[in-house]
């Protein structure tokens, strides 16, 4: 016997996908939205450990949003819909032209910023427009939050790590110096009688400080706090973290001064995870303190919100009456998938052609007095590279130093390229550039280098610095040009539009003692003619 539904069960039916199908498209758009924010950030979360924690900050950000949900405020959407609808409009239209810069420059970091704040601004239009001014500042904090994953600004970022890197330095001279183990600083590194000791960057704190940050922001909204105690958590995070990264390293460093170098690469690691699960920890007790006394000073924590309803059902009456059609949020949501493929088909359409002029460095003999030099562990996790060598030699008695290192093609290594430069890195070691005679185009032995010229003081000796580096994408041949080496907003923005050649290898050669600079560099040019040769 065939059972016929009640007309009245399938109207209910009908009502309900109908009623669902606003929501569902907006959830949509808004997933793709910030798919596209994630896609361009993740790289910088894999590769660069200072914001490997980024991976944790999307799922933190959700929880918070479904914590803010289940204690949302009565909507009451504003009367004039007409701005915060352009604005959604707006930023979904604007995803096409900042992809294709994203994808021309992956590690432009002001691209990462302009895709979030976007996103963020969609995203908080999207809740005034349905619940008025209330929704938009409940929703406000944990929308925001995902800003701690975004990496900073390449400047204020070296601002800080050498900041900290030359504080913990100067601290654990002071220290070793009070318990009679002399030590100097020379920039961020430190000269024991075993030799010397280097705070990089993974010593220096900003790790901790960055996580330590991300938690006391998580724990504040988690627990409620006002904005005093959200305050005081952040201090104490900070606080807490560079302590306990001077304690650490001053371990790391008596260690090495008592019982040699190897010791170091023992108690590295382990020292580093016992500090961070400290700093948690800490953070975590003082929140339940301030939480207790929160509950002991009558202090309420919980937000005024209406009684707790069937939160779908909710949804759905709420959304139901959505201010604009449901099908603008399809096309949306459509128009971002469209501009996906776009990008990529606009990336093959301007990708450089593949060279077969490969490189390689051929070592001098032992006739110079070459050695090996070992390359620390922390330099490949920072760099990434494939290929990686290092030594030193003599000629006509002054001491010469090469490192070299390469990247399949496919790999970009802007990123690690345009950090780990010299008059980044060298100065932390203590020395001061004198001088920087810009870049230019150097043909050897066939293969194109762009170089670049240095000259540092090194405790009064002087240091000449080339640094070169050549692709394995190249047009005409040619690997680099003066357009292609802007890295200025307006070399970035070409670059986008015509395509970058990616770099492949880096080599970096320094020579010590030479007085003249027209003298080294001269050298150095010969030099390199017997190092680099052609696949």
């Amino acid at each position: 016997m065939k059972v016929i539904a009640p007309a009245a069960d399938v109207v209910r039916s009908t009502t309900s996908i109908t009623e669902r199908w606003p929501l569902l498209s907006a959830l949509v758009f808004f997933a793709l939205l910030w798919l596209e924010v994630t896609k361009h950030l993740a790289p910088e979360w894999s590769l660069n450990p200072q914001y490997g924690y980024g991976w944790v900050v999307p799922l933190l950000t959700l929880y918070l949003l479904w914590q803010r949900w289940s204690q949302r405020p009565v909507a009451r959407p504003p009367r004039d819909r007409s701005i915060p609808t352009a604005i959604i409009i707006f930023i979904a239209l604007l995803v096409f032209p900042v992809r294709i810069v994203a994808q021309g420059n992956p590690d432009w970091r002001l691209v990462g910023w302009t895709l979030a704040l976007s996103a963020i601004a969609a995203s908080l239009s999207f809740a005034f427009l349905n619940g008025g001014r209330s929704w938009l500042q409940h929703f406000a904090f944990p929308v925001c939050f995902f800003l701690i994953a975004v990496p900073w600004p390449m400047h204020f970022e070296q601002i800080v790590i050498q900041g900290l890197m030359r504080t913990v330095s100067a601290v654990n001279v002071a220290f070793l110096n009070v318990i009679g183990v002399p030590a100097l600083q020379h920039g961020n590194v430190i000269e024991i009688g075993n030799g010397f000791v280097g705070i990089e960057e993974a010593c220096s704190g900003v790790r901790s400080f960055q996580a330590t940050l991300m938690v006391s922001l998580f724990l504040g909204e988690f627990y409620a706090f006002n904005l005093a105690r959200r305050v005081l958590l952040i201090i104490a995070g900070a606080l807490l973290a560079f302590i306990c990264n001077l304690v650490r390293t001053a371990l790391l460093v008596w260690l090495t001064a008592v019982r040699g170098t190897s010791s170091l690469e023992v108690w590295h690691d382990p020292a580093g995870m016992t500090i961070l699960l400290i700093c948690l920890l800490g953070l975590w007790l003082l929140s339940l303190l301030l939480r207790g006394r929160a509950l002991i000073q009558n202090t309420t924590t919980t937000r005024k919100i209406d009684p707790p309803a069937d939160g779908f059902a909710v949804a759905n009456k709420q959304f139901a009456s959505f201010h604009f059609p449901a099908s603008l949020f399809a096309g949306l949501a459509a128009w971002i998938l469209i501009s996906e493929v776009a990008v990529q088909l606009w990336s093959r359409a301007h990708a450089l052609p593949v060279t077969n002029a490969h490189w390689h460095v051929q070592w001098p003999g032992e006739e110079s007095m070459f050695r090996v030099v070992s390359i620390p562990p922390e330099t490949k996790t920072l760099l990434h590279y494939d290929q990686g060598s290092a030594g030193m030699w003599k000629r006509e008695g002054r001491p010469w130093m090469l490192y070299f290192f390469r990247w399949s093609p496919g790999r970009t290594a802007g990123l690690s390229v345009k950090i780990h430069r010299p008059e980044i890195c060298l100065p932390a070691t203590g020395m001061t550039l004198s001088s920087d005679d810009g870049g230019r185009l150097l043909t050897v032995n066939g293969v194109d280098l762009y170089v670049h010229s240095y000259r540092f003081n090194d405790r009064g000796e002087p240091l000449h610095v080339l640094y070169c580096y050549g692709d394995v994408r190249s047009p005409d041949g040619r690997a680099f040009d003066a357009e292609q080496e802007d890295w200025t907003a307006r070399g970035r923005l070409r670059a986008a539009f015509k395509g970058r050649p990616e770099i492949g290898a880096v080599l970096e050669l320094a020579a010590w003692e030479y007085r003249d600079d027209a003298e080294a560099y001269d050298v150095m040019q010969r030099e390199l003619g017997k190092l680099v040769r052609a696949d």
